[in-house]
């Protein structure tokens, strides 16, 4: 393959944006070439992909068309890549453009995707407006420990289910819905259990997957916990013990026994220590003594 000088030498165009003009050429016809797909090959971050494909475009290198398939009635859109800019003449032919990228789903592709007809249309817009998505999240996302929690719940999907990884900034795109439904009392382990139940075999665009089920896929609002009966069991009047179930009274056995003792006490009348019993001096002695002649020995 070989490429003009005047676009390997485009003032235009950025490092990144000649590089994946390189890159598309060499792609065969027909090949699916997404911001993402790209991103996934190159180090280059998802955002600087998506300004050379902008770029391209306003160069001339690149046409989008968008088109609807006859047989299925999906609509997708083609691109057409050039080593000329296609919005000039040259002097001899025209530039010989070559489709990549995206196109119409037909039925072939209807049948191994197992998401929803909707969600295929919505892939390819999706694509186009991430191109000129800001690191911003919306001023109206959620805000405080849901946000948060639910950037870390997108995030960590990628470890779990290499099919669900997502870049920095559709976790910041995607965080707003995860957060609706911490808002509405599903937990984290609930919106990971969801997202990875009955994947397809290939996921084309994880972010695309995760954001159909986050906004169509959430279950009802967890019913309220019943609050505890309360407690009606009469209580001791000093140490706020509850009485058994059925019982009632003002004071238990315990307290209205140290009551007693103490009132005995004061009034002078508490009764007085029993002397000990002789057969208790002489198990004493006894005891006594053994233990004399366990030490002595």
């Amino acid at each position: 393959m070989v490429v003009p000088n005047a676009a390997a030498r485009h003032r235009g165009l950025s490092l990144t944006a000649r590089g994946l003009l390189v890159t598309l050429l060499s792609l065969p016809d027909g090949t699916r070439a997404t911001i993402d797909t790209v991103t996934d090959q190159v180090e280059e971050g998802r955002r600087a992909v998506a300004k050379a494909f902008t770029a391209l475009e306003s160069a001339g290198y690149l046409r989008r068309e968008r088109g609807q398939d006859p047989d299925t009635g999906l609509w997708g859109t083609q691109s057409h890549i050039s080593d000329l800019p296609m919005d000039r003449i040259p002097a001899a032919g025209e530039p010989n453009a070559r489709s990549v990228g995206d196109s119409p789903k037909g039925i072939k592709n209807q049948g191994k995707n197992l998401l929803p007809v909707s969600m295929q249309q919505a892939d390819e817009a999706d694509v186009e407006e991430e191109e000129e998505a800001s690191d911003a999240t919306d001023d109206h996302a959620p805000a405080g420990a849901e946000a948060g929690q639910a950037a870390a719940t997108l995030a960590h999907l990628g470890g779990i289910e290499p099919r669900l990884k997502l870049s920095t900034t559709e976790v910041l795109r995607l965080a707003p819905l995860a957060a609706a439904w911490l808002i509405e009392g599903h937990n984290a382990a609930k919106i990971t259990a969801a997202l990875m139940a009955r994947l397809p075999e290939h996921v084309d665009s994880a972010a695309a997957l995760i954001s159909y089920r986050l906004k169509n896929q959430m279950p009802e609002r967890p019913a309220p916990k019943p609050k505890p009966l309360p407690d009606t069991r009469d209580r001791c009047e000093v140490c706020r013990a509850p009485f058994p179930l059925g019982r009632h009274g003002e004071v238990c056995a315990t307290c209205k026994a140290e009551l007693d003792r103490a009132a005995a006490f004061l009034a002078g009348t508490a009764p007085a220590e029993p002397e000990p019993v002789l057969d208790d001096l002489a198990t004493a002695r006894q005891g006594r003594e053994r233990c004399r002649a366990a030490m002595a020995a």
